[in-house]
């Protein structure tokens, strides 16, 4: 896989799906450049313990060890995309964080087999986000959830990621993805029942209303911009005033509605989106 990317082809894989680049200045598969760090004094430069890693822009990405080893986001992507060619998937999405220090990449998987539905005609299908970071905190990490066909929407709400880790990042990996995509299907696929039981739990705009008022860290204007959210959101997806339609407004509002403060960074990485997953999460158990 080459390390410059284009607008149209951000992956290896042989399937049509949908491409999403944040921007062209913000491409996360850039090289990235490592110097050592020396500290300034009287008696003269002494170098210290630590490397600096770069962008091609000159943003600082991160401070690493002398003994830490780069894993580039090319790589992780091209191992991945060899492992998803055997499968049908829908799109692929890249998000960026500010410097480009975190990335991201999320894969609908258009396979029966890793589908689930609610309420008869409600379609999931699986989401696997794949990150790497080059800010010595954000190694190499595997997610599942689901992802809503209805609207574009990533579930969230529950308090544990569903995944795995990768201290050790090599080929010998892809050995073991098709086990953990398995293992994580199922642990995620258990949401289903308790998204069925919302269907039948009334839940109105009052009752929505109640909710928001009542989660203490968010400021007033939050609480009005939420609410404010709720008719359009219920109208244009035609939900239901049940406690899954509810759910399904707040997953809404964090996908399509929470913006970064840059407009070339993904919303994945802004406060309003962090902010929205806190306030899922205690819908969740509401």
């Amino acid at each position: 896989m080459e390390n410059a990317v284009t607008e149209n082809n951000i992956s290896t894989l042989p399937n049509n799906y949908r491409t999403y680049i944040p921007s062209k200045n913000l491409n996360p598969f850039f090289d990235v450049s490592r110097f050592p760090i020396f500290a300034k004094s009287n008696t003269g430069d002494r170098e210290i313990a630590k490397d600096a890693l770069f962008s091609p822009n000159g943003n600082v990405l991160g401070l690493v060890s002398k003994g830490y080893n780069i894993v580039n986001n090319v790589d992780v992507a091209s191992l991945f995309d060899e492992f998803f060619s055997e499968m049908h998937i829908l799109s692929v999405r890249d998000h960026v964080s500010g410097n480009g220090e975190k990335w991201l990449r999320d894969y609908i998987v258009d396979e029966d087999k890793y589908s689930v539905t609610v309420d008869k005609d409600d379609h999931l299908k699986l989401k696997v986000t794949v990150s790497n970071g080059y800010d010595a905190k954000s190694g190499v990490k595997f997610a599942v959830s689901f992802w809503r066909q209805v609207c574009d929407n990533g579930m969230m709400g529950w308090k544990k990621e569903i995944g795995q880790s990768f201290s050790h990042f090599n080929k010998n990996i892809l050995g073991k993805l098709d086990g953990l995509l398995n293992q994580g299907f199922g642990k995620v696929s258990e949401f289903a029942d308790t998204w069925q039981s919302w269907t039948q739990i009334p839940f109105t705009k009052k009752d929505f209303m109640g909710f928001v008022e009542s989660r203490d860290y968010l400021t007033n204007k939050k609480k009005d911009n939420i609410i404010g959210h709720y008719n359009g959101i219920m109208n244009k997806y035609n939900e239901n005033e049940t406690k899954w339609g509810v759910y399904n407004v707040l997953t809404a509002i964090a996908t399509h509605h929470t913006n970064s403060k840059n407009n070339d960074v993904s919303n994945v990485f802004s406060n309003g989106y962090r902010e929205m997953q806190r306030v899922t999460r205690d819908f969740w158990n509401y």
